[in-house]
């Protein structure tokens, strides 16, 4: 299925109770579609350029055409006066030959340059869907890390309330992941008490991890 930048910003999804953060989502959405929008230009940068080696391609062998074409109507002729034509004959064949040759290894290099550019264009988009994969897991493992300080901290206020005993507590194990770094217990309970500093973190967070992950720039 063909997508465009357009259709990534505007892509909806449904809200659950505990669902993703919204704010992080669209921010890592927005910068999806940058991304994509970056190298469909690059895509198209590289298509007219093809086109326009086609053409120059075209006209080389129009060229080599011409070239053959006058040093077979030089030969023909060179039988009007043998001895002298024969020496002029024979010097515009080497000269033929040799902007011919030119012009083949010109073609060659300008069709291997293609390819290469090809090649590096296809080998960018499987970079690009390895590294688009690899960052969509580490969000997701970030959300799992969040949900799970949101029940510790929970869980934590609960055993803490006066006149509430918990004999045999349970503690809900987190999932290991490298990066990002847990918060220790301090933290966690001053950020669940500040939730607009824990959305600012998260955004900050996701900015950051997308950014080690593509780098500053597309080139």
């Amino acid at each position: 299925m063909k997508l465009t930048p357009i259709e990534i910003k505007n892509q909806e999804f449904k809200k659950s109770m505990r669902g993703y953060d919204v704010v992080e989502v669209d921010t890592f959405i927005e910068l999806i579609a940058d991304k994509y929008q970056e190298l469909l230009e690059e895509n198209e940068r590289l298509v007219k350029q093809n086109l326009v080696l086609d053409t120059e391609l075209n006209n080389i062998k129009d060229v080599e055409r011409t070239l053959k074409t006058t040093l077979k109507n030089v030969q023909e002729n060179s039988q009007i006066s043998k001895e002298n034509s024969a020496k002029e004959a024979g010097l515009i064949k080497k000269e033929a030959e040799l902007a011919a040759a030119q012009l083949l290894e010109k073609t060659r290099l300008q069709v291997h340059k293609m390819r290469e550019e090809v090649v590096n264009l296809q080998n960018q988009k499987h970079s690009f869907i390895s590294r688009l994969r690899h960052l969509l897991s580490s969000q997701m493992e970030l959300l799992e890390v969040l949900e799970t300080d949101d029940l510790n901290i929970k869980k934590l206020k609960d055993r803490t309330k006066p006149g509430v005993k918990d004999s045999n507590p349970v503690i809900a194990k987190r999932p290991v992941i490298n990066p990002p770094q847990r918060l220790n217990n301090v933290s966690q309970q001053q950020q669940a008490n500040d939730p607009k500093q824990e959305e600012n973190k998260e955004k900050t967070h996701g900015k950051d991890l997308f950014n080690d992950i593509f780098g500053d720039s597309t080139d």
